[in-house]
């Protein structure tokens, strides 16, 4: 009943002196808000990320030609020979239970009557729909058969198929590319933007076709291959790097990559935002302390005679020192309160501004998770304590005499 008494009671004094009390707060509010919003909208992104990186496919491997130093290229001068065509013939056969592709990419311009478009041509087998998780809407994607027989077939993009074809679709259609005419056989569905790059823009030719009209040569970008046991990943990824180089005369010029490092760079990163972003609201929140801790020392100051009347009618030390400690936590308390209902708010508010703001953004928002705010609250409430702790031992070692005495 006590502390119900003096909660009431210093209700009372704070509703007395509101605009003070606003202010007082708004540190607080401030603080735990940007609390809120800022890990709502890093937690947003992370998710974005992870998702964008799970919708080209699962359990993949990636595998790039690495680029040898000034030592090594005198060292191996003749014998580093890059990924080769070959080099994806070998894995499929040494390793049967998982799925390799190649990819070439080269840049050429599409025409299809007086309608053109520039962009890049990806020269590559059936499988890529399946393990990039990227299927075709209407028609069909590549054969083997168009492999065998180096055809000149071509599946657009959705955005280059109305590019150059409108609202029509183009199935059976013709485009040139380059000097050589290909006929359309479908179209993909819609991707949108996967970090930085516009899936919805891309053109697919078969491989074989690519290396014969184009390149003229053997060579590949990369492979990405697909490991159907999440667990043998890393056994997989050793094993293929292993046979690399000794295909490659025992020249280590490749990279070997697994989607698990890419998500685990997406977490150092995401913790580096938080840290960062959950300092600058920390530091919100101090201040909004220190306002608390200078309107308590005013206001035993402007009490300083109710308190020598407090002691002189039988109030003790520690029923003055509870009295000003609730009224700052009281403070911090509605300040973290109404912190909650607007980070919440500006989360949701700015997470669609933001989202709109990064590359390839516009498809992420805010997610507010309730750790956020225990933990926004909870901070909110040490600060009432901690900074209100100096007012109120102040005022309970007034003395009562001088106290009363106090004009």
């Amino acid at each position: 009943m006590i502390v119900q008494s003096i909660l009431l009671d210093a209700l009372k004094n704070l509703r007395s002196n509101i605009l003070r009390t606003g202010l007082t707060m708004l540190g607080v509010i401030i603080g735990v808000a940007a609390v809120i919003a800022m890990i709502a909208i890093v937690e947003g992104g992370q998710i974005w990320l992870v998702r964008s990186i799970e919708r080209l496919g699962t359990n993949l491997l990636f595998v790039w030609q690495r680029s040898l130093n000034l030592e090594e290229q005198r060292q191996f001068s003749g014998r580093s020979l890059g990924l080769r065509y070959s080099d994806v013939m070998a894995l499929r056969q040494q390793f049967p239970g998982i799925v390799v592709i190649p990819e070439i990419e080269i840049d050429q311009q599409l025409k299809a009557g007086d309608r053109d478009f520039s962009g890049e041509v990806t020269g590559t087998w059936p499988e890529y729909q399946e393990v990039r998780n990227f299927h075709v809407e209407h028609g069909r994607f590549l054969l083997s058969s168009d492999l065998s027989e180096w055809k000149r077939v071509v599946v657009l993009g959705k955005e280059v198929a109305e590019e150059l074809f409108g609202s029509e679709l183009p199935l059976n259609k013709e485009v040139k590319i380059g000097d050589h005419r290909f006929t359309v056989v479908g179209v993909m569905e819609p991707k949108g933007m996967v970090r930085r790059t516009n899936y919805d823009e891309m053109v697919f030719v078969p491989i074989t076709t690519m290396m014969r009209r184009f390149t003229g040569n053997d060579r590949i970008r990369r492979m990405v291959i697909h490991v159907p046991d999440r667990e043998q990943m890393e056994q997989v990824t050793q094993h293929v790097h292993s046979l690399l180089i000794q295909l490659h005369d025992g020249v280590d010029d490749i990279r070997v990559r697994n989607q698990g490092e890419f998500l685990n760079a997406v977490d150092q990163t995401i913790w580096t935002f938080r840290i960062v972003l959950g300092g600058v609201a920390v530091v919100a929140l101090l201040v909004g302390g220190i306002g608390i801790m200078n309107i308590m020392l005013v206001t035993v100051t402007e009490r300083t005679r109710e308190v020598g009347l407090r002691k002189a009618i039988g109030a003790r030390r520690r029923d003055i020192l509870l009295q000003f400690l609730i009224e700052s936590v009281t403070i911090s308390a509605i300040g973290g309160g109404l912190g909650i209902v607007g980070g919440i708010a500006a989360a949701y508010g700015f997470g669609g501004f933001v989202a709109q703001s990064m590359p390839g953004g516009g498809d992420w928002g805010a997610v507010v998770q309730p750790s956020a705010i225990i933990i926004a609250f909870s901070f909110a409430v040490f600060v009432g304590v901690f900074f209100g702790l100096y007012p109120a031992v102040k005022a309970s070692k007034l003395d009562p005499a001088e106290a009363l005495r106090y004009q």
